[in-house]
């Protein structure tokens, strides 16, 4: 609303907020919304900076995307989500890049998992809400791909 009345203007905008890591091995934690045309919502992109940790991350990103609670997440994603992050995370030496989506409902997940230093990785979390699926097709009103 204040946006509205006050910067009408604005086509896009982000809001970060960056946190103080308190847990050990944590060395910058920054979520950043991102809004586009008319104040819609575009993308959420959480950032770790941290050793390299699979289950610790993997449980820390799931559990923001469901405190992000964009449209059409339901309870029973965080664990598909949650498992989906710890593979890709884990998928290759901590010294190599990674990269994988994967759509849940109306979410379509990015992960970005590349190193820092020889002791830190970074990883990104981007979420944005999508009506097509992985394939290109356009999802039902439920979020599911529509049958073959």
């Amino acid at each position: 609303m204040w946006l509205k009345r006050h910067a009408p203007f604005m086509d896009e905008y982000g809001w970060i907020l960056e946190a103080r890591p308190v847990s050990q091995g944590i060395s910058q934690v920054v979520a950043n919304w991102q809004f586009g045309e008319g104040h819609e919502f575009d993308r959420l992109d959480i950032d770790f900076r941290s050793v390299a940790d699979p289950p610790y991350l993997a449980e820390k990103l799931a559990l923001g995307a469901h405190a992000a609670d964009l449209k059409g997440w339901q309870e029973g994603d965080l664990q598909g989500v949650y498992a989906w992050l710890f593979e890709g995370i884990d998928s290759r030496p901590m010294g190599e890049m990674v990269r994988g989506q994967h759509r849940s409902g109306f979410i379509l997940f990015r992960l970005t998992r590349w190193p820092h230093s020889s002791t830190e990785i970074n990883v990104r979390l981007r979420m944005t809400v999508t009506d097509t699926a992985l394939d290109g097709s356009r999802l039902n009103s439920a979020g599911e791909s529509p049958s073959p």
